[in-house]
């Protein structure tokens, strides 16, 4: 019997190499957490494909709706901004495992050549493991990113353009 994983789920391009090398192994579920989304209708948009995508798999989609995004709050951050960032989304998911009794987490954060692996798997997602007593599943996703982009492309799916924040998006 598989294990049971549940996958931050960040966007529909980085979670398809997740899952495409998580499968075999485990029993995915997502989890969609992402406060850091500038603005509202692109986090609409990336959140519509990731649902129309878990329904494609049929896989459990969770959602963390007990947030109100508010840029003003966001930029006045002293913290680095992606070191905080991935630091709310993976806090909540390993609360999130620990409180739903799944045996392992991971984060499609970890598909995006444009991220920092070293900070979310060392720094981050390591801390949150031990904290919780949790395995936390570190694989480099980014091997299948291009092709899965570029598959997802082809079946219509809303493909976005930065990161997330609003200082990613500044820089397109």
């Amino acid at each position: 019997m598989k294990r049971k994983v549940l996958l931050h789920i960040c966007c529909v391009p980085c979670s398809t190499s997740a899952v495409k090398t998580l499968c075999c192994e485990y029993n995915i579920s997502f989890y969609w957490y992402n406060p850091n989304i500038y603005d509202t209708q692109e986090y609409n948009n990336r959140k519509d494909a990731a649902i129309k995508y878990s329904k494609e798999l049929n896989v459990f989609f969770y959602e963390e709706t007990a947030f109100v995004y508010n840029y003003d709050d966001w930029k006045n951050k002293t913290l680095e901004k992606c070191s905080l960032c991935y630091t709310l989304r993976l806090a909540k998911t390993a609360a999130f495992v620990m409180q739903n009794q799944f045996d392992s987490f991971s984060t499609s954060l970890l598909s995006s050549p444009y991220q920092q692996h070293d900070l979310i798997k060392q720094q981050i997602a390591n801390n949150f493991a031990g904290r919780y007593m949790l395995e936390f599943v570190y694989k480099d996703f980014r091997i299948d990113f291009y092709d899965a982009k570029n598959s997802l492309k082809q079946k219509g799916y809303y493909i976005q353009k930065y990161c997330g924040c609003h200082k990613s998006y500044r820089e397109i």
